[in-house]
């Protein structure tokens, strides 16, 4: 049986630039897992991606939605050889393709929610969500969002972060789709949240 890796991934590691067993890993992410993605952040439809090693890149992993390039700053996975579920962040970009970014905090706080939702090895690489904090807020993205969204979806609306994904995929995100999915602002819903969790 042909695995998904063979089809729609291009991870080029003759240089050995990535530890070979974090490069294991990180195939193994993507076969158990680029379908499940694919299916909530594309409506199903499979898209191809690369990996590039990057050297002189000082972050972490970017993704260029357009082309479906993935780069990994080497430097970082150097110290982090186990951050495999990572690169399933930047392929929720790849599949989430949206037409434009904004709101940033929402886009990231998505893909934090999707490495959550499908990460295979969160635990080993010590990642997990955040406990709600005061000095938190939605905006902040990443693991703050996505705790949030993941509440959300927990005690308000199991659909609403499908139906967030297929609004900022068609372009027609505005601030009052949080009333139209669930009657409150999202300022409101936050306030549920910090409410719920002090």
């Amino acid at each position: 049986m042909t695995k998904l890796s063979e089809q729609y991934l291009t991870f080029d590691n003759s240089e050995g630039l990535i530890d070979e067993n974090l490069y294991n890993m990180i195939i193994d992410c993507f076969d158990k897992k680029y379908k499940d993605i694919c299916d909530f952040f594309n409506y199903g439809e499979l898209l191809k991606t690369s990996i590039v090693p990057a050297p002189n890149y000082k972050g972490v992993a970017a993704t260029y939605t357009e082309t479906g390039k993935v780069i990994m700053g080497t430097k970082y996975y150097e110290q982090h050889k186990l951050d495999a579920d990572s690169l399933i962040h930047e392929w929720i970009h790849v599949a989430q393709r949206y037409p434009q970014f904004e709101p940033g905090w929402l886009t990231e706080g998505l893909a934090d929610y999707g490495r959550e939702k499908f990460g295979v090895y969160n635990k080993e690489a010590g990642w997990a969500l955040p406990k709600y904090n005061p000095k938190h807020h939605y905006t902040q993205a990443y693991r703050v969002t996505a705790s949030f969204l993941i509440w959300l979806e927990d005690n308000v609306d199991k659909d609403i972060n499908w139906k967030l994904n297929d609004l900022l995929k068609k372009g027609a995100y505005t601030d009052n789709c949080w009333v139209e999915f669930t009657g409150k602002t999202v300022d409101e819903l936050w306030d549920d949240y910090a409410k719920a969790n002090s």
